[in-house]
């Protein structure tokens, strides 16, 4: 399977620098308009997909509506509560300087807060059901920052890191082959 995440388009809470976690907030008009380059983008390089899967938060359901749209994906959009975005708890509505230090602490724990090891495991597990059930396919994906770092951390945990930037509209791709996953450049 070849899996292409792209990182959902800005909210409010991204251009105002707050942790959103699993705030459920919809693309700003700037988030809007970076799905839309992207999948013209996509387009202009000839990139064709299978079928598109999104996070079930709006922001990302949002992007892949209209990256299929720019597309002409004519399906429907395969929703995957696996990839949801972490859950910061504590932190979210919190400004991202004041939560990263918390975030990028190896082995930080919080009371409900999702860990690094409870993120990759569930990303991971999510990862290993949606191969089995699309393993032949070029998958389009739009999830969240962490989700994608999740799974970059189950690749290589030395070389990727928690703190490592991904930016709103972002594309990463990633070969995904009988529990094996490896990044494509």
């Amino acid at each position: 399977m070849i899996l292409a995440m792209v990182r959902h388009g800005q909210t409010f809470f991204n251009e105002k620098g707050l942790v959103q976690g699993r705030v459920d907030n919809p693309l700003n008009e700037t988030g809007k308009e970076q799905a839309r380059t992207l999948g013209k983008l996509l387009k202009q390089k000839g990139e064709t997909f299978d079928m598109i899967a999104s996070s079930p938060l709006s922001r990302s359901l949002e992007t892949a509506y209209i990256l299929s749209r720019e597309l002409q994906m004519n399906q429907p959009i395969f929703v995957d509560h696996a990839f949801v975005e972490r859950d910061f708890y504590h932190l979210d509505g919190t400004p991202v300087e004041t939560a990263m230090p918390f975030v990028r602490q190896e082995n930080y724990t919080f009371e409900r807060y999702e860990t690094d090891q409870m993120l990759v495991k569930r990303v991971t597990k999510g990862l290993d059901r949606f191969y089995h059930m699309h393993s032949d396919k070029k998958v389009l994906f739009v999830a969240h920052s962490h989700v994608i770092k999740a799974v970059r951390k189950r690749i290589d945990p030395e070389k990727y890191s928690f703190a490592d930037l991904i930016k709103n509209g972002d594309i990463l791709y990633f070969e995904v082959k009988d529990g094996n996953i490896k990044v494509i450049d």
